[in-house]
Order: C-alpha cells, then structure tokens, then sequence
C-alpha cells in the first residue's frame, strides 16, 4: 500500500483532558462538575462567567459554575448528574453558584425569579444540594420532587411533592415533608407547613410531569455501566447496540450521514475547568462525546465505545501556521485514521494522513465558529496542507471577553468567529440582565409569576398540618451569610422517621385523592388540605421544542452491512 500524503505531526493530548495527563496534572472538575442543558422549549439565554453579555441556549451546551441561566418565552431542563434535574419556568433567572468537583461535591443554586422545579433521584450525602432566593434557603434531605416558586420583592413559596426538604430563614430552619407547602417573605415564615393537593395544575406542572414521567421509564435491557445509565433511554431511541471484540456492547448512531465523523456537526465552547469544550449538535452527544471512545468499521460505520470519565472532548489536536485540526482518540487513547476504508484504531506514527476520514481542519480564526461542519475544510484543500511550517510546541488559547478573540501564550491577539452572543434588546435594560417579560390576567394586569401564583389560604395552628414539623432556634435572628440562610445542625434526615412517597406524578396523586374521597372537595375537608391554585393568566405557550432524546435529522444515513463478529479483522495498525 502506498504511504499516503502526511501533514504534521499530531500533538497527543485531548481538549481540557490530556492524553499526556498521566505525567501531568490532574483535572479539577468530576463528572458531575458541568451541567447539561438538555432541553430546551422557546427562549433560553446563557450568561457566562463574569460577561455582561448573553447567548443563545443551546442543547448539549455546558453549564459551569459561574453561569446564569435564564428564560423569557421559553422553559429548560438542567441535567446536574446522578439522576438529578433542574427546570425552569417562563421568566425564570438561575444562577449556577457550585457545581461539585475536586474536594466538594457540593451544588449550589440561586433562584433570581420565577419558578423551578428541582427533581432528586439519587442523594448521596444530604444537604449536598442547595437552593436559595431572596427569601429563604432550602437544603435537600433526601430524593424527591421540589418546586421553589419566587416572586420578586414579594415572597417565596415551596411545595414538596415528594421528599424531605428543610427551609431555612431569619427566625431558623424547620422541616417540610412530601405534600406540605410554606411560603416565606424576606425570611420570615408564613405560618407551619401545610398540606397541598394537586387539584389544579398549571401548564408549568404538566411540562415538568411529562419529563418526569420520561424519568422513569424502564428498558429491559441495559448496555451502560452505572454510572451512565441515565442516557440509556436516548441512546437507546437514536441508534443501535451491536457487540464487537475486544470492547463488548458498542454503540452506532443512526442518520448520520456520510461525511459525518466525530467532534464535526458542533463546535468549541470556552469553559474556565477544562479549557475548550466541545458542544454537540447531535442530540445524543453529550455522553458520547464527554465520555468514551470512538471506532469504526467498514459494515458498520462509526461507532461508541461507553466509558465512565467526563472530558471536555476526547481529540487529538495538531496545528500549523494557519490551521487547526483534530481527530477522535480511539480505544487505546492514541488518534484513529481511516484511509481508503482501512482503520487504523492506534495511529502513533509520526506524522498523520492528510485524507483520512477521522480529520477535521479548520483555519485559525475558525476555532469558535458556530458550526465546525460548516467552516472544516474539504477536498482540495486539505492536499496543500503538508506545505505548512508546522510547531512541536502547544500554545494555549483563551478567549477574550464575548468577542472570540483569543490570547496566544505571548499575549498577542488573534481573531476569533464563535457563537452568536448578544444582549437582549429593551428598554432601559441593565447591564447583564435581560428583560422582564409577563404575561397579563384577564384584568390586563401583569401576574406575579408566569405560570400563575398559589393562593394559599390562611390556617390557623389548630388547623395546621404537620404541626409536628421541628423548628430549629425559634425565636432567634438568623443572619444571612454570603449565599443565604444557614442551614440547622439540628435538622437532619436521620431524625425523620416517616418515608417519603414514592409517586412523581402530579397526576396519579390527583387521581387517588379522588378516588379515596370521591370528590376533591371532600378529600380537602376531610384532610385539612388545601389546593393549589392557578391565576387566570396561565403560561404563554412556548415556541417550538428542542429535546436531547431526539434522533438526529442529519441527511444521508448510516452505511448498512453485516455486522462484525471481531474487532481485530478489520484493523491495520499504521
């Protein structure tokens, strides 16, 4: 076989995480230190780190400690890891104060305005998840299903659906079980918890219910390890699992089409843990981008072999004078080639083929181009690269403000194309804020919130539920630290006996309510409960959707062909 054509020599460390990491230093971010936005219906915005300015949400994209999320006419799904989630309403402003990482695997939320819902499903340590407003603070006791609704200058309400939570305020902490509520203004309790039914749900609720409910569903058969188990199900809808030696159960992604290759239908996002992180277009990347390696094979095409350790993207680099390109590690951590339909899974010679189908190439000012399939060159124009004067030597690159320029290490510019990022347009709008924007009631009044406030009627102690809650230093002033209130020593999951219910479905509480009393209003009167009830003004209807658990709509589609029994007879070491 002839030597194909060489361009440079490939510089073998990944993006963020290194091949060279085992004689380097460690990473200080875990798999649980970015988020995922996993999906998105309407308007979402992102505002990283310190910038005043903002940007599209993406799905797929990266959330790190540091950044703002927020919506307008839109709603988002968080993905924290371990079975965690966090959802915004309309309206709605997060911010991202902790994530876990090296040394703390602690999540730290802040709720600006608007209204969340935060779903459990797996708490290793409690009080490892906190949330707090402007009003209160609330730490996580245990798994269940949490909504923080907060109404700026006004009060903060929580309703349990599931779990055990502690509030914490000014007067001290007291403990809210599965159905009760509460509502606090700037620290002070409305009065003890009381019970809730959920005889009247808002199109909030039934968003979040029906992602839930997508939670929960069960597949006979499981091909991931635990610790991705959680994307079983979207794997599962957008591809295919076939068994190849030497790496058992691999994943093959359907309707992709037939120049797509890895870390190509995307593009790079700037992260302050990892370095350049790679942002997915595909709506199944996340784990397979962030986690695992990549093959391939001639009747079957590419394919993911599942692995358990997050990195930013898992690629090989090299650049020249003018150019920057990458190709996918491979199972033995050094980069594949594909020439001429032959695979070579451990290419480390030392130079790399300028035609092989694993390449991507762009120019320089093309690193944060809003689309890397789109700006990587092709044909012709890779045949020139060998004439390139090409360095041994890495530079680090680090973007500038919101404009995409980047540092070299000698502190000269360079021009930098990234994603589209912009400030929300209005009228008297604060730097680093966007708009408010809210629906109006029936009366032509703006409501308190967009998915329609709670009215929760007044009751006295005698008729209060969970009178039994403990109160931690009642009649003291708690002071606010930096974050929020402080939690209690006193309170604690372990002195709580009672279970908490396992039902997720606003729904199926409703509809057993029902069909123990025979009518709600009974079941109310009987109980001492109240409902939760919704503002004539609804949620303004979102936009469009895009979820993460779709197949992708690329042209063209995945080469079709006996599947190998054996790895090993179709590889050709280079």
């Amino acid at each position: 076989m002839k030597k194909p054509a060489i361009i440079t020599a490939l510089f073998l460390f990944a993006v963020g995480l290194s091949l060279a990491q085992t004689d380097g230093e460690e990473p200080k971010y875990t798999n649980e230190s970015f988020a995922r936005l996993r999906s998105i219906s309407g308007d979402v915005y992102i505002q990283k780190g310190a910038e005043e300015s903002f940007e599209d949400g993406v799905v797929n994209m990266p959330i790190e400690e540091g950044d703002r999320l927020g919506t307008t006419d839109g709603r988002a799904e968080l993905y924290l890891g371990k079975k965690t989630y966090l959802r915004l309403d309309n309206n709605t402003k997060v911010e991202i104060i902790s994530l876990p990482k090296k040394g703390s695997d602690l999540t730290r939320l802040r709720v600006v305005k608007g209204n969340i819902y935060l779903s459990i499903n797996q708490l290793e340590k409690e009080k490892a998840i906190e949330v707090h407003t402007p009003d209160a603070s609330f730490y996580a006791l245990g798994e269940g299903l949490y909504r923080i609704d907060v109404y700026e200058k006004r009060k903060t309400d929580i309703f349990v659906f599931r779990g055990v939570i502690e509030a914490a305020g000014e007067e001290g902490s007291l403990l809210l079980k599965s159905e009760q509520s509460i509502a606090i203004a700037e620290g002070r309790f409305s009065g003890r918890p009381v019970r809730f039914m959920a005889v009247a749900e808002d199109t909030f609720d039934r968003w979040s219910d029906d992602l839930e409910s997508r939670l929960a569903v069960q597949l006979a058969t499981r091909h991931l390890p635990g610790e991705l188990e959680d994307f079983e199900a979207e794997l599962e809808e957008s591809g295919d699992w076939t068994w190849v030696n030497p790496y058992g159960w691999v994943w093959a992604p359907g309707g992709v089409g037939a120049d797509w290759r890895p870390y190509y239908n995307g593009s790079w996002m700037w992260t302050s843990l990892g370095g350049y992180a790679w942002l997915p277009y595909d709506p199944w990347g996340w784990v397979t981008f962030h986690y695992g390696r990549w093959g391939w094979y001639g009747g079957l095409g590419w394919y993911w072999i599942p692995g358990t350790v997050w990195g930013p993207g898992w690629v090989s680099w090299w650049w020249g004078a003018d150019y920057y390109g990458w190709a996918p590690l491979g199972y033995w951590n050094y980069p594949m080639a594909i020439v001429d339909n032959w695979y070579y899974p451990n290419w480390h010679g030392p130079y790399y083929p300028y035609n092989s189908r694993a390449l991507t190439v762009i120019h320089k000012d093309q690193l944060r181009a809003k689309n890397i399939s789109q700006a990587a060159l092709r044909g012709d124009s890779l045949k020139n690269l060998d004439k390139i004067t090409l360095t041994t030597q890495g530079r680090t690159l680090k973007p500038v403000g919101a404009q995409g320029t980047a540092n070299k290490a000698g502190g000269a510019q360079a021009p930098g194309a990234e994603r589209t990022i912009k400030t929300p347009a209005g009228k008297g709008l604060a730097p680093g804020y966007p708009p408010t924007l809210r629906p109006a009631d029936r009366s032509g009044q703006a409501s308190g919130a967009s998915s329609g406030e709670r009215k929760i009627r007044g009751k006295d102690s005698s008729q209060a539920q969970g009178s039994d809650t403990p109160r931690s230093q009642a009649g003291s002033t708690i002071r606010k630290n930096s974050f929020g209130y402080p939690a209690s020593p006193d309170i604690s999951i372990k002195n709580f006996s009672d279970r908490t219910r396992t039902s997720t479905s606003i729904r199926s509480r409703f509809y057993q309510s029902l069909s123990k009393s025979g009518s709600s209003s009974r079941s109310s009167s009987k109980s001492g409960s109240i409902s939760r009830g919704s503002s004539s003004s609804g949620s303004k209807g979102s936009r469009g959707s895009v979820s993460s658990g779709s197949r992708g709509s690329s042209s063209g589609s995945r080469s079709s062909g006996s599947r190998p029994s054996g790895g090993g007879g179709v590889k050709k070491n280079g």
